[in-house]
């Protein structure tokens, strides 16, 4: 008689790119909700997030250094506009191709956008080589600065609305959690107090 019969061992499925994508948006988003702070802060500051995020490349990261004079003029939160910042570079890159046409298209400016149809690094390094040797490296990166903070203020304030609304909600619902943990523990460590405060006289 043989032996048992053994089955090859099963590797698990390989998340697609979608599905992985999908994950990292709904962990960060989770990281905003569960950042401390008043919500209206912490919207503003994951819209900070957000706009300078946009502007990163295109500014050549220059950009970065509105991290701290948004958020402490303008009362935002640091921790959630870094929080943000990550979180915008999910989708930042869909935004390059029409930030650039949009900013070329408000400035006038009449520069090459082959940059936006190469699919590697180096190809585009390349062509913005090509654009500084022919005198239009600052026109192009001015447009797509344009475009890109147009596109920041946007999607800024659609994260301020969504934050905003999220972290509502949310701390709703743990208030509402943490007050009914309260009341259980109340009615087990007290299980025949009413809650009726009684009438003088009556004791």
């Amino acid at each position: 008689m043989g032996g048992p019969e053994i089955k090859p061992a099963r590797h698990p499925r390989r998340r697609s790119r979608w599905d992985r994508l999908r994950r990292r948006f709904r962990l960060d988003y989770l990281k905003i909700l569960r950042t401390s702070g008043a919500p209206g802060q912490v919207a503003r500051g994951v819209a900070y997030g957000i706009f300078i995020e946009l502007l990163f490349f295109p500014t050549l990261g220059l950009g970065f250094l509105l991290f701290y004079p948004l958020n402490h003029f303008l009362r935002g939160h640091y921790a959630a506009s870094l929080a943000g910042f990550v979180f915008a570079k999910l989708f930042a890159f869909l935004t390059i191709p029409p930030s650039i046409l949009l900013g070329k298209w408000i400035l006038g400016v009449n520069v090459s956008v082959d940059m936006i149809d190469r699919a590697s690094f180096s190809a585009s390094m390349k062509s913005l080589w090509a654009l500084l040797k022919g005198g239009q490296l600052l026109e192009f990166l001015g447009a797509w600065t344009v475009g890109a903070a147009i596109f920041g203020v946007v999607l800024g304030a659609a994260g301020f609305w969504l934050s905003w609304s999220g972290l509502k909600n949310y701390q709703a619902r743990r208030h509402a959690r943490r007050d009914a943990l309260l009341h259980r523990i109340h009615d087990t460590q007290h299980p025949h107090d009413t809650g009726k405060t009684p009438r003088p006289g009556s004791v």
